[in-house]
């Protein structure tokens, strides 16, 4: 079902992801980018700058003496947890609305961080070319859902309750209730947002039709977020094992290889806590 023109012209009112964050991330992936030049990119946005400084001073990171200046924390977490916390709090920012009892935004963005955190970490494992494009496509592949809870709530709420109740996907629930679905408005978003195009293919596939590694990690990554119930995104369906082996299988990720992910996941999602509770 196409997107009503009405949506269409909304989703184009809505406030642009700022650019620095988009720079500072796309900077931070080259080998020769310096903790000055990146510094002063941050430095650029006031409030981007003084949430890195909260973030960096919270005790999940216990910086000796704490920081005051955008440079040494680089220096302390390093450029891929700032291009995490970058990113996450311009991607969250950007959006002002509330949540819903049957779509709590907390429960949303960790499930949301997390895909992100998965993704990033099996394409360094996997020694995939540009492991901070996986984050950035996990961190947005379920964005179309907040243009739901933005544009037409009730009808986001309409969606939930099918879902719960018939015990299936959020997007199996669109279908049955042949209404636009969250892919098509998260890649209308995407390029309203001048996102690149591996970040729109990894919103496209996000459940599936990807043959790119790359887009697949992605659709892997959101099924074992959603097997293991980390956050939550209105999706109820109840067995996810057969698509994640499949996927698994695909990726050419072997069971030890799967645990030790796992282990590296956990450690690192716990540290984010102080990053998922500042941006709620």
């Amino acid at each position: 079902m196409s997107i009503p023109k009405q949506w269409t012209e909304r989703i184009q009112n809505l406030p642009v992801l700022p650019q620095v964050a988009m720079k500072v991330t796309e900077r931070m992936q080259s080998p020769t980018a310096t903790v000055q030049e990146v510094s002063e990119l941050i430095r650029s946005d006031v409030g981007l700058t003084s949430k890195i400084l909260r973030l960096a001073n919270s005790s999940y990171y216990s910086i000796p003496g704490g920081v005051s200046d955008v440079a040494k924390a680089l220096q302390y977490l390093g450029f891929n947890t700032i291009a995490q916390i970058v990113l996450t709090t311009s991607v969250f920012g950007s959006f002002k609305t509330s949540g819903l009892r049957e779509f709590p935004l907390s429960q949303f963005w960790a499930h949301s961080f997390a895909v992100g955190l998965l993704a990033e970490i099996t394409a360094r494992n996997l020694q995939f070319k540009n492991p901070s494009d996986a984050f950035i496509g996990g961190l947005m592949h379920d964005m179309g859902k907040l243009i739901l809870l933005e544009l037409v709530p009730d009808e986001l709420s309409r969606i939930v309750r099918h879902a719960e109740e018939r015990k299936i996907s959020f997007l199996k629930a669109e279908e049955e209730l042949e209404v636009p679905n969250h892919i098509q408005l998260g890649m209308e978003l995407g390029r309203h947002w001048h996102l690149p195009a591996p970040v729109i293919s990894a919103i496209q596939f996000h459940h599936g039709g990807g043959t790119k590694p790359e887009v697949v990690l992605i659709e892997w990554a959101n099924v074992w977020v959603h097997s293991r119930q980390i956050g939550a995104s209105g999706s109820f369906q109840e067995d996810y094992s057969d698509e994640e082996q499949r996927l698994s299988e695909n990726l050419g990720i072997a069971a030890r290889q799967n645990e030790i992910i796992e282990q590296h996941f956990r450690k690192e999602f716990e540290k984010a806590g102080a990053l998922l509770a500042g941006v709620n």
